[in-house]
């Protein structure tokens, strides 16, 4: 069996196979060469891999729609804000990898918060919301 026989073998044994058309298939293993617009579909199921919860992020946010987003920039654990943007899908291949390069320099990865931090931050929001500790 080839690797595309396998991924789609088992994008068919996905419970929403019919009725997707999400272009990035956390399934298929040919998502790594796809690009993603935010006004494209995101994958429905529940138990996805970090990249696809990015995507529904980017897609709340109603951020800029022009650009495109690859793998590598939905598998970077940066802020993902209303001014977030992909980068342009009309380039060469040289030009496309130079984009992509750029945004991830710009985009740089969010450091994990120590337990002790989190700990400060969770007393802080018990605090403005008036909750006792």
């Amino acid at each position: 069996m080839t690797d595309f026989q396998a991924g789609q073998e088992a994008k068919e044994n996905c419970k929403y196979f019919e009725g997707c058309s999400a272009p990035m298939c956390p399934r298929d293993a040919g998502a790594a060469q796809t690009a993603w617009f935010a006004d494209e579909t995101v994958c429905r199921l529940h138990d996805v891999p970090e990249w696809v919860k990015r995507q529904r992020k980017i897609v709340k946010t109603g951020s800029d729609t022009t650009g495109c987003f690859t793998l590598s920039m939905l598998e970077r654990r940066c802020v993902i804000g209303k001014k977030i943007s992909g980068i342009d899908p009309d380039g060469s291949e040289t030009e496309m990898e130079d984009a992509e390069r750029n945004w991830l320099e710009k985009h740089p990865p969010v450091k994990p918060k120590s337990s002790e931090e989190r700990e400060k931050l969770a007393a802080r929001m018990r605090r403005l919301k008036g909750i006792p500790s």
